[in-house]
């Protein structure tokens, strides 16, 4: 099993240069395109992450990109964006284009969305693959077992106490 980050906050902890960030980051979007409930996509963005600006070049860029999801993602969920996205050292110092193409710089300038835009981060298209699931969250097939276990003890002796009075009723007879 994959060992996947859950939250921004493992993705800082556990990148070690802007390449690693970017391996890391794509593992935590795995993590949302597999489903999520809101509860789980806003505890992902909720813990602020470490800062990356010390730790390799670049890292500004990623903090940058960490504030610019969390506050994406949290439009999407319709919740408060988390205060430690508005930092100011969440900002990238030069704007940072994904794409190198004169024409896609211009597109990328044009549809950056602006949580990306206000981050001085533009990309033609943000991937953001979000599959809310309803309800609670998934449980692991262990527990899932426990829990059915439970439920037909209680089914089996709620049974034992009707079958019992129905016993009582036919001796009386």
């Amino acid at each position: 099993m994959i060992d996947r980050p859950q939250s921004l906050r493992e993705v800082a902890e556990r990148a070690e240069d802007l390449s690693h960030f970017g391996h890391e980051f794509a593992d935590w979007l795995h993590t949302l395109r597999g489903g999520v409930t809101r509860s789980q996509a806003s505890a992902a963005i909720s813990e602020e992450p470490p800062a990356l600006r010390d730790r390799f070049p670049d890292g500004r860029v990623a903090d940058a990109w960490l504030a610019a999801y969390a506050e994406h993602l949290a439009d999407r969920i319709g919740q408060a964006t988390p205060t430690w996205a508005f930092s100011p050292n969440r900002t990238s110092p030069e704007p940072w284009f994904s794409v190198e193409h004169p024409d896609a710089r211009r597109r990328a300038l044009r549809d950056s969305p602006p949580p990306f835009k206000n981050r001085n981060l533009f990309t033609e298209k943000v991937d953001l693959p979000l599959r809310l699931l309803a309800g609670r969250p998934r449980k692991a097939a262990d527990e899932k077992r426990r829990t059915n276990a439970e439920r037909q003890r209680r089914f089996r002796a709620r049974r034992a106490v009707e079958l019992e009075l129905l016993r009582q009723v036919a001796a009386s007879d």
